[in-house]
């Protein structure tokens, strides 16, 4: 970090602002700076600045001496007292901006969480200036009613309350005659710092004890109920309770029905004369007088007692007592008083011991904050809004996991990772030479094949490339890395391809490093998401974990990125969403370049270009081959309980002198893989979908109790229907392609855009009924694995069935925990995956991605079955392969059969010489979508022009042009698509200062080209 040059000190009189607006700028804006501000002012401030006649966030990237126009606008306010970027940050979107010729003001979005990037907005009011009269449109009168009805609104309020898209053209209509006023703001955060309100005891048990009866509402029954708790006498008065409380007999009485007290009536009572000296036989008898003269057993004594004069007769009066046990009292008090729930407050802030949100307390307790309240006038308890982290892991637990052994072969690479982090560290400790100071990103644009790579041979500033077979311990190796940084005072970020990755990736991270990990991704709310970032950026996390999105999170001490599955391309981000269309490995290793953190790139099928850059010395290459089951004592008291025999193989003790140590590591083979033919399935006349060997393979499992995985990277029922007269295929109204058929919900879906509609009845087209499906989708394959194995516990996993919030972590969960036989799932079940009890894979159809004409087409084809086909035999029991294929002699089908990666990639290499595709040459994609298909024909012709006119002026020799054509998909959401597709060793020498029009998207080193 000391190696970014950027000046935190404000002497400056100007700040360079990159403006937050919708439409995409290039460069920064100079903006002068108040004195007001100078002093708080600094790099990474979100600030409020007017461009053109609107309010617009801003973000604070540098300070100048001088402005280029002699009248600049003022910074108007902080929007944040803190800065909100870091100085690497600002570096990393400034290089991301000319990595991939996005506008800068987008790269910028991209770090910030949603939530906090605010829009410009107008708010509109009616004009009192205006006295009416004049025509207006509906659409302009509904308008000015609604002002006049609910007061000034925004512009976006106006949209959703009249519903018209043409609303926001009335509002300025009527601005211009003077109807409408306008202004300028900014709308309002979507997202603040979340607080929740907390109760806590602070009374002591005596004063809970002396407030309790105040409680609740006045009870003449109640006071009764006290007065004889606390009263000394054990059996007082009647008339003395009734006048000491202020109750009437009814009140006692109900205590009485109650059974809550007892009461003595009046009585005639015999007692002693004082002074009198009976007879001794008299005596005897007056010390044992019962209080009941009834119960004299002689009239004719009584009256010898009243005659000699040493008793007489005495009226009692009514008394009342307690019938229930003190400790019971209190309660029914409560009760009376209708204050139970004050009672229930008190034990249940007791219980806790600490502050408790009022949520909880009102659901635990069946109370209001009327409750609340009253008991905090009192002083029994304290109410306080305290500031709570929204975050996704906060109610989960991780049973702690230690470190496992490592093999020879992990120990190998774990100590090249550790010395390069160690060299990093100490190079950074001394600092750089004062006569060299390169700036990262600088240096990371001199490579030839693209910015973002390091032109240094030094080991100690190379990205590492783990290739690991799948099984072969590669997350052991990032958590050393990780443990290691940790250790240092530094942080991690863990990037995953696919949200279905995060949950076991987060069970095994948090696992071994308890409290330290946090998650990010789409869907988690905007307010656990902010609140991430804000935890980030304090230095409260030190573990991020989630997709490439994670890579951006605002960690002040960046000591190593992982980048697990490297080779998957969800790590590119691709249009049509806005851009910068970057790819998250080439981000990652810009960002260590800046931070001097250390890049570890892991995958069983990596990128063709990774590879070749690790040949190539570029990154530093790491080899795992070698499946590592586990470690002998865990792997024999699995096989103990489980009543199975493992087939492990130890590791050979000639590698090494430790054998005590090889021992305790047990490897497994990979599985072997089938490939069947289904021509010949065919010719044998099997029409099934599951050939004769994955039919027998399923039932073996099934009969073992073991699990089976299905794959088909394909959703749906039926992936078209159409009529068997005219041809005619049901297609999207709005992208032109085939729909997809649901059964589950009986629709026709475009994967696309996301448009419904039912399944026709006849065919729109002729009006025949003979509409037939056809193809196969995992919702197909799931019903015909339910005919031919009713019995098979099956569940699948797919876009459809994953939509929810904690779906994928719930399926998985389900699954590894046996709840279900068999697993049918598109390429998300492909993806890194540990299912220890998963014994067959079978592949339904490997030819589904071979068809498309895409340069990558044969890699990706064989990353997913070489990646799906390791998520069999990972356990003691071990596993087997079968790959359904109709062209079973097709190099990437072979290697993945083979398990060859290398082999694979000679192949692949010898394809990409001959077309001049990446390595050896890169691909830019321009994308241009419009409505009108006649008009995106004409500007893509045009652009096609200007570029061969670029080419032929810069002597271009190695560059050439395939287009403009439609792109594969030539209608996406009612927009045609055409496109050029560049073959360049430079894009940023062809595409410099070439003007580029609205509406055409700009995709460096594309992940397709479709």
């Amino acid at each position: 970090m000391e190696h970014v040059k950027i000046n935190f000190m404000i002497v400056r009189p100007y700040a360079e602002v990159v403006v937050n607006v919708e439409v995409s700028l290039a460069e920064a804006y100079t903006y002068h700076i108040p004195l007001d501000l100078r002093p708080a002012l600094r790099v990474g401030h979100l600030v409020e600045v007017e461009f053109g006649r609107r309010l617009a966030q801003g973000t604070v990237v540098g300070f100048v001496d001088s402005a280029p126009v002699e009248d600049t606008k003022p910074i108007i306010s902080l929007i944040d007292p803190d800065p909100v970027l870091w100085p690497w940050q600002i570096e990393l979107a400034r290089w991301l901006s000319e990595r991939y010729m996005a506008p800068l003001n987008a790269c910028f979005r991209l770090l910030l969480p949603p939530g906090l990037t605010r829009w410009s907005d107008s708010i509109y009011d009616v004009n009192p200036s205006w006295e009416g009269g004049g025509r207006l449109t509906d659409l302009q009168q509904r308008l000015v009613d609604l002002l006049r009805e609910r007061g000034a609104l925004r512009e976006r309020e106006i949209v959703r309350a009249i519903k018209d898209k043409k609303s926001k053209d009335a509002a300025t209509q009527l601005v211009g005659r003077g109807i409408l006023r306008r202004a300028s703001v900014l709308d309002p955060p979507r997202v603040r710092p979340k607080h929740i309100r907390t109760a806590e005891l602070i009374a002591g048990p005596a004063l809970v004890r002396a407030a309790l009866p105040q409680l609740g509402r006045a009870s003449k029954a109640a006071d009764i109920l006290l007065y004889l708790n606390d009263s000394r006498d054990p059996l007082p008065a009647e008339a003395t309770v009734l006048e000491a409380t202020g109750a009437e007999m009814k009140h006692l009485q109900t205590l009485v029905d109650e059974g809550l007290v007892t009461r003595i009536p009046v009585a005639t009572v015999v007692v002693p004369v004082p002074g009198a000296e009976p007879r001794t036989e008299q005596a005897a008898a007056l010390a044992q007088l019962p209080l009941e003269p009834g119960e004299l057993s002689s009239p004719e004594l009584l009256a010898e007692w009243l005659d000699a004069g040493v008793a007489r007769l005495e009226e009692q009066p009514a008394a009342v007592s307690l019938a229930i046990p003190p400790r019971r009292v209190m309660g029914h008090i409560l009760r009376l008083r209708k204050a139970e729930g004050y009672g229930r407050i008190l034990d249940f802030l007791a219980e806790e011991a600490r502050p408790m949100p009022v949520g909880a307390i009102y659901e635990a307790t069946d109370t209001t904050l009327r409750h609340l309240r009253q008991l905090a006038n009192l002083e029994l308890i304290r109410l306080d809004d305290v500031h709570v982290w929204r975050d996704s892991l906060a109610d989960r637990d991780f049973a702690p996991a230690d470190p496992p052994e490592l093999t020879l072969d992990q120990a190998r690479v774990w100590g090249r990772i550790k010395m390069a982090m160690i060299e990093r560290e100490e190079r950074v400790a001394e600092g750089p030479p004062d006569d060299e100071a390169p700036d990262a990103v600088e240096a990371a644009d001199a490579e030839d094949t693209g910015p973002g790579l390091p032109d240094s041979t030094d080991a100690a500033t190379l990205p590492f490339l783990l290739h690991g077979v799948t099984g072969s311990g590669k997350t052991e190796i990032y958590m050393r890395a990780i443990d290691f940084a940790l250790s240092r005072g530094q942080q991690a970020i863990i990037l995953v391809p696919e949200i279905s990755l995060t949950p076991q990736t987060v069970r095994r991270f948090a696992a071994r490093f308890p409290g330290r990990v946090a998650v990010i991704h789409s869907s988690l709310s905007e307010g656990e998401r902010y609140d991430t970032w804000r935890r980030a950026r304090r230095g409260l996390i030190d573990i991020v974990i989630g997709p490439r999105s994670a890579l951006f999170s605002p960690l002040p001490n960046l000591g190593v990125i992982v980048i697990d599955e490297e080779h998957d391309g969800s790590y590119k981000h691709t249009p049509p969403v806005p851009p910068p269309y970057y790819h998250a490995r080439e981000a990652a290793i810009a960002l260590a370049g800046l931070t001097n953190a250390v890049v570890v790139m892991g995958s069983a099928t990596p990128d063709v270009v990774t590879y070749h850059r690790a040949q190539s010395g570029r990154y530093q290459l790491l080899e795992l081959p070698r499946r590592i089951m586990g470690h002998r004592r865990r792997i024999e008291s699995q096989a103990e309980r489980l009543h199975l025999e493992s087939h492990y193989t130890p590791l050979s003790p000639d590698e090494g002198r430790d054998i005590m140590r090889l021992d305790e590591a047990l490897t497994i083979p990979l599985p072997p893989v089938q490939v069947v033919d289904m021509r010949q399935e065919l010719r044998a006349g099997n029409r099934s979908i599951f050939s004769r060997a994955l039919d027998a393979a399923i039932t073996e499992t099934l009969e073992r109790g073991e699990q089976s995985i299905l794959f088909l990277n394909r959703r749906g029922s039926s992936t078209f229907v159409n009529c068997r007269d005219c041809g005619h295929v049901m297609k999207c109204p709005r992208c032109g392609i085939p729909l997809t058929y649901h059964q589950p919900r009986m629709t026709l879906t475009c994967h696309q855009c996301g448009h419904r509609e039912q399944p026709p009845s006849v065919c729109p087209n002729c009006g025949s009924e003979r509409i037939r499906y056809f193809g196969l989708g995992t919702e197909r394959l799931e019903e015909l694995v339910r005919e031919c194995w009713p019995d098979a516990r099956l569940v699948r996993w797919d876009r459809d069935t994953t939509g929810k919030e904690g779906s994928h972590e719930a399926l998985l969960a389900g699954f590894i925990n046996r709840e279900s036989d068999i697993l049918v799932g598109t390429q998300m079940i492909a993806k890194g995956l540990d299912l220890p009890f998963v014994t067959l894979v079978g592949v339904i159809s490997a030819d589904v991605a071979l068809g498309l004409p895409d340069y990558n087409t044969g890699e990706r084809a064989f990353q997913v079955l070489a990646q799906v086909a390791g998520r069999a035999g990972r356990g003691l029991l071990g596993g087997r392969v079968i790959i359904q294929t109709y062209d079973p002699g097709h190099y990437a089908i072979r290697a993945a059969a083979d398990h060859d990666y290398a082999g694979f990639y000679v192949e692949e290499m010898r394809f990409r010489t001959r077309q001049a595709l990446p390595p050896f040459r890169r691909i830019v994609r321009l994308l241009l979508t419009d409505p009108v298909n006649e008009r995106a024909e004409r500007m893509a012709k045009e652009m096609g022009n200007a570029l061969h006119r670029v080419i032929r002026e810069r002597a271009l020799a190695a560059t050439d042009l395939l287009g403009p054509t439609p792109a594969f998909f030539s209608r996406l959401d009612d927009r045609y698509r055409w496109h050029i597709v560049v073959r360049t060793p430079d894009p940023h020498r062809l595409l410099e200062d070439v003007p580029i029009p609205r509406g055409w998207m700009i995709d460096i080193d594309p992940e397709s080209t479709l």
